[in-house]
């Protein structure tokens, strides 16, 4: 009886452990709604000294597949990347204190991921969050640290003083209602 309570006080440690390192105490992925949230509370406090921007952007053409993340920044198939520095983002923190969870409203359609333009907010060589758009008029989305959620301007409307304008012009046509 004694060896049977062990073995289930070692299995329910087990469990435990493994539920803290897959929450994100010990690995490298978080939940969008709760890495808005850290990102948010870090921007609220000015904690910006050690934060960057990475903007990936593949331009004009006519891909035969739809690109994944690691297309676009692991095989390097950009046609622009900017990096963004702590001073220059202090100089836009108001475009900063914009971005939390409550904008993340689930959205699914049944296309894939297409990664045009991804962009990635780090500190210290950890991702805080990553943002890539779907443009498709009515039914544009995005993917928030690999999460699909409804569209919401505010998560482009932070990297366009980063963009050359012919990039901004081209996004705001391709997210444009149908209706319009």
């Amino acid at each position: 009886m004694n060896s049977k309570k062990n073995k289930s006080l070692q299995l329910l440690l087990v469990f435990a452990l493994a539920f803290i390192v897959t929450s994100g105490c010990g690995g490298s992925y978080m939940s969008p709604e709760r890495a808005l949230r850290n990102f948010s509370s870090r921007i609220e406090q000015s904690n910006i000294s050690d934060l960057t921007l990475t903007i990936y952007y593949r331009g004009v053409t006519t891909d035969p597949f739809p690109l994944s993340v690691d297309d676009l920044v692991g095989r390097g198939w950009y046609d622009y990347k900017i990096v963004v520095d702590a001073n220059e983002l202090e100089e836009n923190m108001e475009l900063l204190l914009q971005l939390n969870a409550d904008y993340l409203i689930p959205f699914a359609h049944n296309y894939p991921m297409h990664a045009r333009l991804y962009y990635v907010f780090e500190a210290n060589g950890r991702t805080i969050f990553s943002f890539v758009p779907q443009a498709s008029g009515d039914d544009s989305s995005m993917y928030i640290n690999g999460v699909e959620f409804k569209w919401n301007d505010v998560f482009f409307d932070v990297i366009r003083p980063f963009l050359p304008e012919d990039v901004v012009t081209r996004w705001d046509r391709a997210l444009m209602p149908s209706d319009w």
